[in-house]
């Protein structure tokens, strides 16, 4: 296993957040612990393709720029309210979320009928460098967008360009996020470098990523707080699992809340909660689900066990 380089700062941000949130949040039905991120793939593309992503494979990972349906997504939504979801929802995944020329629609939908909700964009940042980019960035905060999190992968010369754009919007720390990505394979280029579930190699003299040849034994909490919603309405198991191999079901078949709380979800959790790596992707799978929601994870603990 490689040598830990470098955490991104926002872990424990993002873990406050996460414990806040479940000290209020009510059991689904029948007792079913909630989740407090819905992470969201919105669509199937990316103008980048960095060698530490599985995205550098152009053949694996074409470029895809159909969004999630808005029929789908206005269920989705719906799901949400009946459960008074006061999470975060996040626009990241497999792709550049600000490729869907529509994301005010979705966010405003969200933010509309949820307003106590986090709404946030991880994004490289790209398309805001173009001749419209500072004016549709404030149509998605007047939508009602909380935070973007911008990945500089360039280099340095990035960081008085992206500075400008929030200083012309007049944006506060909290509501613009800029992350420093261009750093060496000493500190991991600044991520919390990982495997993505056997979806990366890389090496080099500092570390090297690829696919586990024994599955690590401890738990992993991400399918314990964290649901990741695909472009196509599928739901994965983890926000990791970049070959897709792990749906728990699909949106245009049945809700979230039913997904969440299905018996092949509760297997796997089942598993991971007694440190069973061994099934498909964890089997070769390096990430260190540890970072965040182990509250979560004890909740579904006692759940499951009681």
């Amino acid at each position: 296993m490689k040598k830990r380089l470098f955490t991104d700062i926002n872990i424990k941000r993002i873990d406050k957040f996460l414990d806040k949130h479940l000290d209020s949040a009510q059991n689904l039905k029948d007792g079913v612990p909630p989740f407090s991120s819905v992470e969201i793939s919105i669509n199937g593309a990316c103008n980048r393709r960095c060698f530490f992503c599985p995205r550098v494979d152009k053949e694996g990972y074409p470029n895809i720029l159909d969004s999630l349906n808005m029929t789908l997504f206005d269920e989705l939504v719906n799901d949400l309210v009946s459960i008074n979801f006061k999470g975060r929802i996040a626009f990241s995944g497999f792709c550049e979320p600000l490729l869907t020329k529509n994301l005010n629609e979705y966010i405003f939908k969200i933010k509309e009928n949820l307003n106590k909700t986090t709404i946030e964009i991880v994004s490289n940042g790209d398309p805001l460098l173009a001749k419209n980019g500072k004016n549709r960035l404030m149509s998605l905060y007047k939508a009602g967008l909380d935070t973007i999190k911008i990945s500089l992968y360039d280099g340095p010369h990035q960081i008085e360009m992206f500075d400008n754009i929030k200083k012309d919007l007049n944006l506060s720390d909290d509501q613009y996020i800029t992350r420093k990505r261009y750093l060496g394979p000493d500190e991991s280029f600044g991520i919390t470098i990982s495997n993505r579930a056997g979806s990366v190699n890389i090496k080099n003299d500092k570390f090297e990523l690829k696919s586990l040849k024994e599955p690590l034994k401890q738990p992993c909490y991400y399918p314990f707080y964290k649901v990741l919603i695909d472009h196509n309405g599928d739901v994965l198991m983890c926000s990791n699992d970049w070959k897709k191999e792990k749906s728990m079901g699909n949106l245009s078949k049945g809700s979230l809340l039913t997904i969440w709380s299905n018996k092949k979800f509760t297997k796997l959790r089942k598993k991971l909660m007694n440190s069973d790596r061994n099934h498909k992707p964890c089997n070769v799978c390096d990430v260190n689900g540890l970072l965040n929601g182990k509250k979560s994870f004890n909740r579904w603990k006692s759940y499951l066990t009681t």
